[in-house]
């Protein structure tokens, strides 16, 4: 397959964790990065640190669909978007369904599945004009059968595996996905080590941080559309 490359490439929840590690790769390519987060503290700290030259950073709340259309107008006004990394997710505090408020778990499928799909439809245009990408980053949350502590979550991360594979037809952007395990980052590190050495055994070894943001790297170049890559466990890569 032709590598396809572009301009500047979008990752929403930018300012740390997946979100940095994706967009510190990419810049180390020689991409341009516009990094999206609510926490401007930590972006204006990312951007410093990641190079201002190649980084600038725009504030956005991805919970809401006036947050997620406003974010896409600012990646509009810019004109040079190529690529798209819909990583920004995660459970929102406090109680999980059923006992959460309306209110929360609708936010909860915004962030996770409503955000990454908008997002994607509003700057579909000018990513088909230069038959950019998109890759969403999904989570073992949203596979198998089992019993699950955020069930917002985990229904709205397998919406967003399957709205992927939905698009694996369109040829003027490419939609892709990988589906990580627990992460190595800090919050993932301090769960694993809080589990009883059977459940560290059945979750396996935490999946590096760089792997992930390399595997997104690939799918952005050369990867196929409805692509999805799972990396549930570390041992496994």
């Amino acid at each position: 397959m032709t590598q396809r490359t572009g301009t500047t490439v979008a990752v929403t929840g930018g300012a740390a964790g997946l979100g940095y590690a994706i967009a510190e790769e990419l810049v180390g390519r020689g991409r341009t990065v516009v990094l999206l987060d609510r926490d401007e503290a930590a972006l204006d700290a990312a951007v410093t640190s990641l190079g201002a030259g190649r980084v600038e950073g725009a504030g956005a709340d991805l919970s809401t669909v006036e947050g997620v259309r406003a974010a896409a107008e600012v990646l509009l006004a810019r004109g040079d978007v190529a690529a798209l990394v819909n990583n920004a997710g995660g459970w929102l505090p406090g109680e999980q369904y059923p006992e959460a408020g309306p209110d929360r778990w609708l936010a909860a499928l915004t962030l996770n599945l409503t955000a990454p799909m908008l997002l994607t439809q509003l700057l579909w245009p000018t990513l088909a004009a230069v038959s950019g990408a998109v890759v969403n980053i999904g989570s073992s949350g949203g596979l198998g059968d089992t019993a699950y502590g955020s069930p917002e979550y985990g229904a709205a991360k397998a919406g967003l595996r399957r709205f992927t594979t939905s698009l694996a037809g369109r040829r003027d952007v490419r939609v892709m996905a990988v589906v990580p395990g627990w992460i190595g980052l800090d919050r993932g590190r301090r769960q694993w080590a809080a589990l009883s050495p059977h459940d560290r055994a059945e979750a396996g070894p935490l999946v590096p941080p760089e792997q992930i943001a390399s595997t997104v790297r690939r799918l952005l170049e050369s990867g196929r559309a409805g692509e999805v890559v799972h990396m549930l466990r570390g041992d496994q890569l």
